[in-house]
């Protein structure tokens, strides 16, 4: 929605640039359930530039701190719990219009499975957030729906009251 009340005219491409800050992250399985991958309270930013670049990274915001002050210091142990409460990625991106999507070509990422991969997001706006969805995912015998919704800096969206589904 515009100022005005009416739909926004302009297109994803111009909607998505710039930056954005995590208001929720869930998956939803088939039955209804809602999981939080990183917790209720995962912090991220996502950043789309006008030149094509986006990068995204989310947090659990409670992981602990390394006991060392050293940036790569931290025991094997320590980082396997960063990593494993921080989910991060960055490459260039293409605009769908016609299909309501974003690509993510990634060339870096905290997952290595998903350097030189394509991530299709699904993408819907509300007069004040950006939901990213991916395909569903099957994981052995449950499919889940990933859901991030985004606001942009600033927005007074509680993230308490928002609906993960």
């Amino acid at each position: 929605m515009t100022e005005t009340g009416g739909p926004d005219p302009r297109s994803i491409a111009e909607r998505v640039l710039g930056a954005w800050e995590l208001v929720s992250y869930t998956t939803v399985s088939e039955t209804g359930q809602i999981a939080y991958p990183l917790g209720e309270r995962a912090r991220g930013l996502i950043v789309y530039t006008a030149d094509g670049f986006m990068s995204a990274q989310i947090m659990r915001p409670d992981r602990p701190h390394y006991a060392s002050r050293r940036v790569h210091g931290g025991a094997p142990d320590e980082r396997a719990r960063a990593a494993a409460g921080y989910l991060a990625y960055s490459g260039r991106y293409e605009v769908d219009e016609a299909g309501n999507a974003i690509r993510h070509d990634v060339a870096v990422s905290l997952y290595p499975n998903w350097v030189g991969d394509r991530q299709l997001r699904h993408v819907e706006f509300t007069a004040t957030t950006m939901t990213l969805s991916s395909d569903p995912l099957r994981f052995r015998t449950t499919t889940l729906f990933p859901r991030l919704v985004w606001q942009r800096p600033g927005t007074a969206t509680a993230k308490e009251g928002h609906d993960a589904r």
